[in-house]
């Protein structure tokens, strides 16, 4: 994997100095470039694991995104259009057993960057977090929704 990191990144170099200008915008041409010739020979260059994880990482990008749009429209409408009363605030919360340092921090940070769910408290061994929710009606629809989005997501590329 780290080998197939570096010849992406070389290639990408490599393109930059091709340019008549260097540009950040070059560097990513080179960089997508690099990418499609590596997935593009991955049987010979064995970089089947680079692929799938770069893969992985650019859908959660998107898949993350889409959560906060939705998050923050949720959010929106339950400020604008509801009652203070109708919302269920709760602190719940979520087992991260089995994650590791890196994975138990970009989840607890996904959770909070989503707008109407923060994480306020680790326990010191990462085996669950403490969550605020803004409108809580089910604690197990709260869990199956992280595990089935952010928690799937991250390990797809992290593993």
């Amino acid at each position: 994997m780290i080998l197939s990191l570096t010849l992406n990144l070389l290639i990408a170099f490599i393109w930059i100095l091709l340019q008549p200008a260097p540009s950040g915008g070059g560097f990513v041409i080179g960089f997508a470039l690099g990418f499609a010739l590596i997935a593009l020979f991955k049987p010979v260059l064995k970089s089947d694991d680079y692929v799938r994880r770069a893969v992985a990482m650019i859908r959660f990008i998107g898949l993350f995104s889409r959560e906060f749009v939705l998050s923050s429209w949720q959010l929106a409408y339950a400020a604008l259009f509801r009652r203070a009363d109708s919302l269920t605030p709760r602190i719940i919360s979520y087992d991260t057993r089995g994650l590791t340092h890196f994975e138990a921090l970009l989840l607890s940070h996904s959770i909070s960057l989503t707008p109407g769910t923060t994480t306020i408290d680790i326990a010191p061994d990462l085996s669950n977090f403490t969550l605020h929710v803004l409108d809580c009606t089910s604690a197990d629809a709260v869990c199956g929704g992280i595990d089935r989005t952010l928690k799937r997501g991250i390990l797809a590329f992290t593993r």
